[in-house]
């Protein structure tokens, strides 16, 4: 990925130093770039979500990485992968380290919104079957895992490997060894650790992943309203 600047930025959020290659991402000079709340230039439907991490890296100090919508001056909208960790702590308060990088446009325009209800309802249908029949019969624990990520990560939350074990059922050396699996395939990305740790590491979708469950549920979304029966003019 293409590194498009960095930051550093307060408790409050507030932007006290940017690099020049962040100030020419965003469009705008150091000069109006600090003082400035970082939130102001994300995009709201993000917004939530971000604020959430952001208060999640200053309470447990790991580091988390999130692809999100900058807003620049100019009010274009451009996607980038951050990454977020505490660069200090002192007596002054905590300082917040930024480095942005490019981020791939997901495939759909669709609302974030409408794509986390579709992704909550695919979950709540598998759940629901296995309370029905042998949740043996249809194992998909590396669907399962991805899907519960997608979820976690649309509310502003990030899972850990003992997490998923309780969201799903499975055993945590079962989660283990998928995430090895996902991870091989470019899926996963782990927060902090190695592999001989997964047991105790947090982890997200990669960017490819993102972008895939945009262009999924997308997908599952348009169906979905096409197969809903249109009102009768007549009737």
């Amino acid at each position: 990925m293409t590194n498009l600047g960095c930051m550093m930025i307060d408790m409050a959020g507030v932007i006290v130093e940017a690099d020049p290659a962040i100030c020419a991402t965003l469009r705008a000079p150091a000069e109006i770039l600090i003082g400035s709340n970082l939130f102001d230039f994300t995009a709201p439907a993000d917004r939530e979500r971000c604020m959430h991490l952001f208060s999640q890296v200053q309470s447990n100090g790991i580091p988390v990485s999130t692809v999100k919508r900058l807003i620049r001056s100019d009010s274009s909208h451009l996607w980038i992968q951050s990454h977020v960790s505490i660069a200090s702590r002192t007596s002054e308060g905590v300082r917040i380290h930024i480095v942005v990088q490019d981020g791939r446009q997901p495939s759909s325009t669709m609302r974030p919104e409408a794509l986390l209800k579709t992704a909550r309802l695919t979950f709540e249908a598998r759940r629901a079957r296995t309370e029905i029949f042998s949740a043996s019969l249809f194992a998909d624990s590396a669907w399962d895992i991805l899907l519960a990520a997608n979820i976690s990560e649309a509310e502003g939350r990030v899972l850990g490997m003992a997490d998923v074990a309780t969201m799903l059922g499975m055993s945590v050396v079962n989660v283990t060894r998928w995430m090895r699996a996902l991870s091989a395939e470019g899926l996963v990305d782990y927060e902090i650790g190695d592999d001989t740790q997964l047991a105790n590491v947090a982890f997200r979708l990669s960017c490819d992943a993102h972008q895939r469950f945009e262009r999924y549920l997308s997908e599952r979304y348009i169906t979905a309203v096409a197969a809903v029966p249109k009102p009768d003019p007549f009737m």
